[in-house]
């Protein structure tokens, strides 16, 4: 069966300290939007096979899709294997949770490719043993996210938002990002106040203090008439502006591939 996991943006990622666990506590507004990745999963007699469009990829014998399959069927006992094609339209390492994305999207295809009884409790507590973004791509809504990440409220956006999204061609590595924050922690510049959120992520200043591209980017979008505003997605290295209208997108794309030249832009709707 297929299944559509759809990529995320923060729209704001809000660092409040740091936990006895070493990692740092959390509040970020997330949301699903229309770029995802596609995985066609199936049932085999036994084993976990992999493949993907993208060769960088294929030959990862232990990614996050991978152990999602092999946690469901070693928790909930069963004796099937499965095989998984992931066809990625996600960057990797972009800010957009894709590998995250990527394991839930396994995750709920085996729930119903099993018929297991297993409610979205019990698959979101599967979900963050995995990785801290996981749980969220199960309820698959916008969601203010606590901890690590792993608490989900869902928190329905009360406007219809939409975009451009772009990524420069690398990443930015997330333990890094963190470690430079800590060392110097200061807030995120706070943007533009939408119905029930303000725009802001904490995590832009390490990442604009080494990735020079990415505050240009962000101050180019912020220039043009018909950007709301813009912001760096988790800890990069995509950044995201939000448009007036849908009808805007396609004009402030092709402006922006005259003044950046030809890298991964597209147009996103968010929630």
């Amino acid at each position: 069966m297929k299944q559509f996991a759809p990529a995320k943006i923060n729209l704001y990622l809000h660092i409040l300290g740091k936990r006895a666990d070493g990692f740092h506590e959390l509040e970020t507004l997330m949301a699903p939007i229309s770029l995802g990745d596609t995985l066609d999963v199936e049932l085999i007699a036994s084993g976990v096979e992999f493949t993907c469009s993208d060769p960088a990829l294929g030959d990862a014998k232990e990614n996050l899709a991978t152990r999602a399959a092999r946690l469901f069927l070693e928790e909930l006992r069963l004796e099937t294997g499965v095989r998984i094609h992931l066809e990625k339209q996600v960057p990797v390492g972009a800010g957009l949770g894709g590998g995250s994305s990527d394991a839930a999207a396994v995750l709920l295809a085996l729930r119903e490719l099993t018929g297991v009884k297993c409610d979205d409790a019990t698959l979101s507590e599967l979900a963050a043993r995995l990785g801290s973004d996981v749980p969220f791509f199960i309820t698959r809504t916008p969601a203010v996210c606590r901890g690590r990440g792993e608490i989900v409220v869902p928190a329905p956006l009360k406007e219809k938002l939409q975009g451009l999204l772009v990524h420069p061609g690398f990443g930015v590595p997330t333990p890094w990002a963190y470690k430079t924050y800590a060392a110097n922690p200061q807030q995120g510049e706070t943007g533009r106040a939408f119905d029930g959120f303000t725009l802001r992520n904490d995590l832009e200043p390490p990442a604009f203090s080494k990735y020079l591209w990415l505050p240009t980017v962000k101050a180019w979008f912020r220039r043009q008439p018909e950007v709301l505003d813009s912001l760096m997605s988790g800890s990069g290295s995509s950044v995201f502006a939000l448009t007036k209208s849908e009808g805007e997108i396609a004009d402030l794309r092709a402006c922006f591939l005259a003044e950046f030249g030809e890298i991964f832009a597209t147009a996103i709707t968010i929630g």
